[in-house]
């Protein structure tokens, strides 16, 4: 995403630098998303069935992590992870500096905008993906509960991550949804994620190219406390 809104600043020429994160976040927050050169510009995607997987959880650490305080990705596991987990995970690493209030509240209404953004692109048609920029496997179900907060229901924000990622790779022939003949890849949920998209992380069973898996017995074997 944030590339998405560095082609608005064409200033920015070089992006293999921090400026790739220090502009769009003091920036993104100005642009009028009902301009015209957006509206072109998601026009001229639509036009070229460019697919976006904008990566948001990664922008939320990035502008709105700040140290001494448990990120949103890793809430809702922190009290089971270890102790040196939980102390790394505070230290807001991912985050960009903050040296004063108002950078605090400028940086937070540029990923406000992030997420404006992200919802005009699905309202407009634009194929959205799910994916992290992050190493933990349960940094995808705070991407798709951000997907949610940014108003897309929870049940297109599954299909976003199920079939609508395997009909991009050209392969919901075998993966994507659950029908016969296709690959018993799935999870089994203790919860109605369609309603409520938090239940996604309730996983009580993985099934993966023919074995299933417990979360109740994998996470204790990598020192994370069983719920």
């Amino acid at each position: 995403m944030n590339f998405i809104m560095l082609n608005f600043m064409p200033d920015v020429t070089e992006t293999r630098t921090p400026a790739r994160f220090t502009e769009p976040g003091k920036r993104a927050a100005s642009l009028d998303l009902n301009s015209p050169q957006v509206n072109q510009f998601i026009a001229f995607l639509k036009e070229h069935h460019t697919v976006i997987d904008p990566t948001m959880a990664i922008w939320e650490q990035t502008y709105t992590d700040r140290p001494g305080k448990v990120p949103m990705i890793d809430q809702y596991m922190f009290d089971r992870l270890p102790l040196q987990v939980q102390r790394s995970s505070k230290t807001a690493s991912e985050a960009l500096p903050v040296p004063d209030a108002a950078t605090d509240q400028l940086y937070r209404a540029s990923y406000a905008n992030f997420m404006h953004m992200l919802k005009k692109l699905y309202d407009n048609g634009i194929t959205i993906v799910a994916g992290t920029d992050e190493g933990s496997g349960y940094a995808l179900h705070r991407e798709l509960e951000i997907y949610n907060q940014a108003g897309i229901a929870a049940p297109n924000v599954l299909r976003m991550a199920t079939l609508t990622a395997a009909q991009v790779m050209k392969r919901d022939d075998e993966l994507g949804s659950i029908a016969p003949g296709k690959l018993a890849d799935m999870i089994l949920v203790n919860g109605d994620p369609t309603t409520n998209i938090g239940d996604i992380r309730k996983i009580e069973t993985v099934i993966k190219a023919g074995a299933v898996m417990y979360p109740k017995e994998l996470y204790p074997a990598m020192g994370i406390r069983a719920q």
